[in-house]
């Protein structure tokens, strides 16, 4: 967790520090490395979780890793692209949760998936609150699996 923290820290110290220098030729690329950061550690904290939650072995932790790490870099690069127009976020990564669902039913056992899929809203929470964690300035609108 502390891991986590000092990570979501040294993300926001430096997206601070790269608007308060005004450097104009080097934010496109900054923000891009942000954005690849702050999906990393999206993914990261919601794997950990589908980890303890789910009972998951070592193949299926690794599988779970690199799907969130999908996952968390659409929806990531959905928010940054359609920042404003929550109905669109909320479509958009409705069909990228819809995605992930179809990956992690081929990587969990029938009883790891029914219980994910039924704790399914409980996740996308966790990883609602952990953005608004690291991002406070970010709304925690809409709810991507209301309509399911």
């Amino acid at each position: 967790m502390k891991r986590k923290w000092i990570l979501a820290c040294m993300m926001l110290g430096s997206a601070c520090a790269t608007k308060a220098s005004g450097n104009k030729f080097s934010s496109s690329a900054t923000e891009n490395k942000n954005t690849v950061a702050l999906a990393s550690a999206r993914a990261d904290h919601l794997s950990e979780e589908m980890i303890r939650g789910l009972h998951l072995n070592n193949y299926q932790s690794q599988k779970v890793r690199e799907i969130n790490l999908k996952v968390a870099e659409q929806i990531t690069s959905i928010e940054a692209q359609y920042a404003g127009n929550q109905k669109k976020i909320d479509d958009l990564t409705k069909k990228a949760l819809a995605e992930r669902d179809q990956y992690l039913e081929s990587v969990l056992s029938t009883v790891q998936y029914n219980d994910y899929y039924n704790q399914r809203e409980e996740y996308v929470a966790i990883d609602k609150e952990f953005m608004a964690e690291i991002k406070p300035e970010a709304p925690v609108t809409g709810d991507a699996l209301s309509s399911k």
